[in-house]
């Protein structure tokens, strides 16, 4: 019964094996048989070798975290001096507590102390100002001096009170709360001390050192470190080593992901307050740290025992498989329409060759039969497709526009002849305009060209608005020759005329100008026509921008959109349009795109 089960199981893997391809056979024994035990064994190996490279690395974590708690109480160590040595200062006490009779008394002996004491030259490393301040309403608040009063809303000296310290650094974000001059948002850093030794009166007394938080932050994020790491006091991130100039934005607050990511965090005791370290390791940086310092231990075994077996099936591969492969491709290839496809260099005089001989002769035999009945077929169908095309051309030439003309020519010199001059000159540029628009035999024309239609177009207009429209086209020299789509610029002319200058009864200028800036075209198309509003503009820009050939189905700027899509296909889609408008103001077109002469343009990509 046993016996009877292992030829069953045998039997189901003989069915399995007998569905693969030799090559996938050779590969499941080289994948099952060398490459899985290898795998277990070199992976255990590079598994221990990246355990020990994780404990170097956390040790190194430690050292970063000393370093930045070290170079931290650095950047305040001097102000903290500072404070000291003000916090025993006898004059500031007697300043601070002098009842002042009016305003001219405090500035006078304000100066007085100030110029003795020299506090208002006084700036050291990143300190940038000293402000006094006391419970004292006889003062006038401003410069180093303020009252307790005018300050006592500010949210850094909520902070303070709230701590119950003596002294204490306060990280927070200025916003319009504070007074005096005129403040930006931005991040700023206090120390703010009680000045208490002196206990003569009671009048409270308040030492505050505004620090520079630039300086600070590049003292710490401006060294090398190695990791990233953040100095977090409570829940706010203050200082980061990443190297990012935020200082206009508001401190972030840590959250649980980075707590989770930290990879050592370390607390450091300054001022009474107790600030965290916290450093991110580079997991990556631990792996390719365990590679390059085991890298030829590991290229070896990597050559002994994955390289040499998986070359040993490729030679074999070449000298069976491949073969099989190749008159298995051309099998393949009946499905063309074309017919089969010989096997080219057989090779070898085993059965493998002989049945690659016996397929050559059956695609001669098939070709032969595919020359008589199909392909005879294709040129007959080629033939009849000429002849459909021919027949189309003779009619396109039947209905060319010529006559038009003519009649267009006839009118205007009736018009001579009578003496109008004025209708005259109307039907030659209107001639001229249904010339340009009739005789499409090219799709990119010169810039001057396009600027030559568009000056008839607007004549003509101007004979229909007559004094309250006028018009302005400026061509740089350097891009006069520039190749451009056909009649794009007077889509976006026209388009101001029509939405433009017939709906608004004041007078309209349409102003055009074409210049270069480095190596593109730019094109401006401005009027102060009806104008419209900033929603619809932008919703019209973003079409301009994004639009596709499905957006011409759509019954809204068709014009403009067509425009703006074959100027992406001329450009290779590097194109920019800017559209601005505002109502009853005017309209503002922009269109960047690369300058490319027009002969240039011609024998790189020929007609379009």
């Amino acid at each position: 019964m046993e016996i009877f089960r292992k030829h069953k199981i045998e039997e189901r893997l003989i069915g399995a094996l007998n569905n693969l391809n030799l090559n996938r056979k050779l590969l499941l024994l080289y994948l099952l048989c060398v490459l899985s035990p290898l795998l277990i064994t070199d992976g255990y190996i590079l598994t221990s070798i990246i355990s020990n490279e994780r404990s170097q690395f956390n040790e190194e974590m430690k050292n970063v975290a000393a370093n930045i708690s070290a170079d931290f109480i650095s950047s305040v160590k001097t102000a903290s001096d500072v404070s000291n040595n003000m916090y025993v200062d006898r004059s500031i006490y007697t300043f601070l507590d002098t009842p002042f009779n009016d305003n001219s008394d405090f500035y006078s002996k304000y100066y007085d102390w100030i110029k003795g004491n020299g506090y208002q030259t006084l700036y050291l490393n990143n300190m940038s100002r000293f402000i006094f301040i006391a419970d004292n309403n006889t003062i006038v608040p401003g410069g180093n001096v303020y009252t307790l009063k005018s300050i006592e809303d500010n949210n850094w000296y909520q902070e303070f009170i709230s701590s119950n310290l003596k002294t204490q650094l306060i990280f927070y974000y200025m916003g319009d709360e504070e007074s005096g001059a005129i403040q930006t948002k931005t991040k700023q850093v206090k120390l703010v001390r009680w000045l208490d030794y002196y206990k003569d009166t009671e009048i409270k007394k308040m030492l505050v050192i505004n620090l520079n938080y630039p300086s600070i932050s590049d003292s710490i994020s401006g060294k090398n470190y190695g990791m990233l790491a953040y100095i977090v006091d409570g829940e706010k991130i203050i200082l980061s080593t990443d190297g990012k100039k935020n200082y206009y934005s508001p401190y972030t607050s840590i959250n649980d992901a980075d707590r989770r990511k930290a990879g050592y965090t370390s607390e450091v005791q300054f001022m009474g307050k107790t600030y965290k370290i916290m450093v991110f390791p580079d997991n990556n940086n631990v792996v390719m740290g365990a590679f390059k310092k085991k890298a030829p231990v590991m290229i070896l075994l990597l050559i002994l025992n994955i390289m040499a077996p998986l070359l040993l099936v490729r030679l074999i591969n070449k000298s069976f498989t491949s073969r099989l492969g190749q008159l298995d491709k051309v099998f393949e290839s009946g499905n063309d329409n074309v017919g089969l496809v010989p096997v080219s260099n057989v090779e070898g005089s085993d059965e493998i060759a002989h049945l690659m001989n016996g397929y050559n002769d059956l695609v001669l035999r098939n070709r032969q039969l595919i020359k008589t009945i199909y392909e005879d077929k294709l040129v007959y169908q080629e033939n009849e497709i000429e002849k459909q095309q021919a027949e189309l051309l003779a009619m396109r030439m039947q209905i060319n526009p010529h006559f038009m003309f003519n009649c267009l020519e006839n009118i205007r010199m009736h018009s001579v002849i009578k003496g109008e001059k004025e209708t005259a000159a109307m039907i030659e540029r209107l001639a001229a305009l249904e010339r340009d628009v009739v005789e499409w035999n090219q799709d990119v024309i010169p810039l001057y060209r396009e600027m030559g239609f568009i000056k008839n177009y607007l004549k003509l207009q101007q004979y229909r608005y007559g004094d309250r429209f006028s018009f302005s086209i400026n061509v740089s020299d350097d891009v006069s020759d520039a190749a451009i789509p056909k009649l794009t610029l007077a889509t976006f002319v026209e388009n101001a005329c029509v939405h433009g200058a017939e709906k608004k009864t004041r007078d309209v200028v349409i102003m055009l100008n074409a210049h270069s800036a480095g190596d593109r075209l730019v094109l401006e198309i401005e009027d102060t026509g009806a104008g419209m509003d900033s929603a619809s503009a932008e919703r019209l820009q973003k079409r301009m921008r994004e639009c596709t050939f499905a957006d011409l189905k759509k019954n809204r700027h068709i014009g403009i959109l067509n425009a703006c899509l074959r100027t992406k296909l001329i450009a290779g889609g590097d194109v920019d349009f800017l559209f601005e408008s505002e109502e009853q103001i005017g309209t503002y077109i922009k269109i960047t795109m690369p300058l490319k002469h027009y002969e240039l343009q011609q024998a790189e990509g020929g007609e379009e």
